[in-house]
């Protein structure tokens, strides 16, 4: 397992460069690679270390453009992983994703109410603080009532349940009556995720949110290690549970809500890259953490990379494409299901 986990991490870390030189360079327009690089050392060291040979266009479709998306690919595939794998460790089951507390029903609700209000009011409501404050809200309401008695984690996840339904029938009702076929457009590319709208601006609050989160967590391991053997055993071994599980419930909302706030719904990610890691690496969070956050950046920057290599001319949002592939994957992953949960 320790030379399979440092072969995948080499790996992992190689994948990310090679797909991030090719997200790059490809797209309507296709670019060099050596100009690309080019241009970012030249960006990255403020100086111009390398002639420029290229048009003032390329500059800026690889630094104002292609490089912040691939930077948001990167980082928000990553969270959603390490999101997926605190939800999994909170529910003790395999199968829970970073949605098992409804926090994407809450989240496009947010986004679709500040796209319609802003269009009747005449206002340019943000549908990204709509989407955080939102997601904030839902995972938090469906915390506290799930508390309420006796916690339970199949409790937590029928109130995730019963609370994304909810919202759901909300978001469907706003975009059924929408007026304007632009809102509607709006709301429905936001449900459906997208990484189209990666701006600079947005990079480096969630990859400190990321980075934070990850190094809270991996501190953790072994905390997470003894939670997803039972309850009872983990207060045996002097865990305390209670404040492990409002630990995992703040740190998923946070890097739920500002992945959400800025890509939209993307789903599966949580759900399939921890399952494949596990099958890869173990149980052990110790391993799992890094490998999860290094194969969920591959994962969702390949799709992207993917999606704009096959459909060149046209913008499919990116939620779409990882429902598409996540679910026929993870249920041939069910059907092997080689793996043990517990550590």
């Amino acid at each position: 397992m320790k030379n399979n986990y440092k072969n995948i991490v080499i790996l992992s870390i190689f994948l990310i460069f090679l797909i991030s030189t090719i997200g790059i360079t490809v797209g309507s327009v296709s670019l060099s690679s050596f100009h690309v690089w080019k241009i970012l050392l030249n960006k990255l060291f403020h100086k111009e270390i390398f002639e420029i040979e290229w048009k003032k266009t390329t500059e800026m479709i690889v630094w104002n453009l292609r490089v912040p998306r691939i930077l948001l690919a990167l980082i928000s595939g990553a969270g959603l992983s390490l999101v997926g794998i605190l939800m999994q460790a909170l529910t003790k089951n395999s199968l829970a994703s970073p949605y098992i507390l409804g926090i994407s029903s809450g989240a496009s609700t947010g986004a679709v109410i500040s796209i319609v209000i802003g269009g009747i009011m005449g206002f340019n409501f943000s549908p990204g603080i709509g989407a955080f404050l939102f997601g904030t809200l839902t995972a938090f309401l469906v915390f506290y009532l799930s508390g309420k008695g006796s916690y339970s984690s199949s409790k937590l996840v029928l109130t995730g349940v019963a609370v994304s339904s909810f919202f759901s029938g909300i978001t469907t009702f706003l975009v059924t009556t929408a007026k304007s076929e632009s809102q509607l457009r709006g709301a429905m590319f936001w449900i459906s995720g997208s990484l189209a709208g990666a701006r600079w601006g947005q990079i480096a609050p969630l990859f400190l949110t990321l980075l934070i989160s990850a190094i809270l967590t991996y501190i953790k391991y072994r905390e997470l290690n003894i939670l997803v053997a039972g309850d009872e055993l983990a207060e045996t071994l002097g865990v305390n549970v209670g404040r492990l599980r409002l630990f995992i419930v703040i740190v998923s909302t946070l890097l739920t809500g500002f992945i959400v706030a800025s890509t939209g719904v993307i789903g599966f990610v949580g759900l399939v890259v921890p399952h494949i890691s596990r099958g890869l690496i173990g149980s052990n969070h110790k391993r799992l953490i890094p490998c999860c956050l290094l194969l969920g950046a591959v994962f969702l920057a390949g799709t992207d990379t993917l999606t704009r290599v096959i459909f060149k001319t046209q913008e499919i949002p990116i939620g779409v494409i990882t429902s598409i592939m996540g679910a026929p994957f993870f249920m041939s992953m069910l059907r092997k299901n080689s793996y043990k949960f517990g550590g």
